[in-house]
C-alpha cells in the first residue's frame, strides 16, 4: 500500500471503531464482549488493516479488487457512522417507530453519506474525473429514500421477529436498509457520479 492508502486505511478503521460503541451497547453486545475497548480500539483497526495490506498485494493481479476493498472498508466506516448516530439518537429520543423514526434515520443516513463523499472522491474512485456534486446529491436523496423507506416500513408496519426489543428490530432493519442502498450507491457512483476514475 501507498502512504496514501495506509492513512486513509488506518483512519478509517479508527474512525469505525469509535462509531460501533453506540451500535454495540445499544444492542447489548458490548456488556458481553471480553475487555471491549482492546477488541474494538485495538484489534479490530490491527485486523482490518492487515487484511487491507493483504487485498492490495493480491490487487496487483487484479486492480478492480483494490478499489471494492477500499469501498468496502469505507461502507463499513459509513454503515458505523450510520448505526452509532441512530443507535446513539435512539438511545437519546427513545423514538422507534412511527415518522419519529423517519427523522433520525435521515440524520444519520445523511451524516454518513456526507462522510461518504469525502472518502469516495478522495480515495475510492480517485482519479482523473472530478466528482459533481449535485449528482452525487441526485443519487444520495435515492440511496436516502431506499433506506429511511425500509426502516420506516419495517419498524412501523411489521413486528420484530427474530428478535425481542423494538430497539433490535430497528438495528435488523437499518441493517437490510443499508444492504439495499449499498448496492445501489455503489453502482451509482461507479457508472455516474465517478465515472473514468481509476481502480488502482
Amino acid at each position: 500500500m501507498s502512504a496514501k492508502d495506509t492513512y486513509y486505511s488506518v483512519a478509517a478503521a479508527i474512525v469505525t471503531a469509535a462509531f460501533l460503541v453506540p451500535t454495540l451497547t445499544a444492542t447489548s453486545i458490548y456488556a458481553k464482549i471480553p475487555f471491549p475497548l482492546i477488541l474494538i480500539f485495538i484489534v479490530f483497526p490491527i485486523v482490518s488493516i492487515l487484511g487491507m495490506t493483504i487485498v492490495a498485494k493480491l490487487s496487483k493481479m487484479a486492480p478492480i479488487l483494490w478499489q471494492l476493498a477500499k469501498f468496502a472498508q469505507v461502507g463499513v466506516l459509513n454503515t458505523a457512522i450510520d448505526f452509532g448516530i441512530l443507535n446513539f439518537l435512539i438511545g437519546y429520543t427513545h423514538i422507534t417507530s412511527g415518522t419519529g423514526i423517519i427523522v433520525i434515520n435521515a440524520i444519520s443516513f445523511t451524516v454518513a453519506l456526507i462522510n461518504s463523499y469525502f472518502w469516495n472522491k478522495n480515495w475510492v474512485f480517485a482519479g482523473k474525473t472530478k466528482a459533481n456534486f449535485v449528482t452525487f446529491a441526485v443519487v444520495t436523496v435515492i440511496g436516502l429514500l431506499i433506506n429511511t423507506g425500509v426502516v420506516y416500513g419495517l419498524t412501523t408496519y411489521v413486528a420484530p421477529i427474530i428478535v425481542s426489543t423494538h430497539t433490535l428490530w430497528a438495528n435488523v432493519a437499518k441493517l437490510l436498509a443499508t444492504g439495499l442502498s449499498l448496492v445501489w450507491n455503489f453502482s451509482g457512483y461507479k457508472v455516474i457520479v465517478f465515472k473514468g476514475s481509476s481502480s488502482k
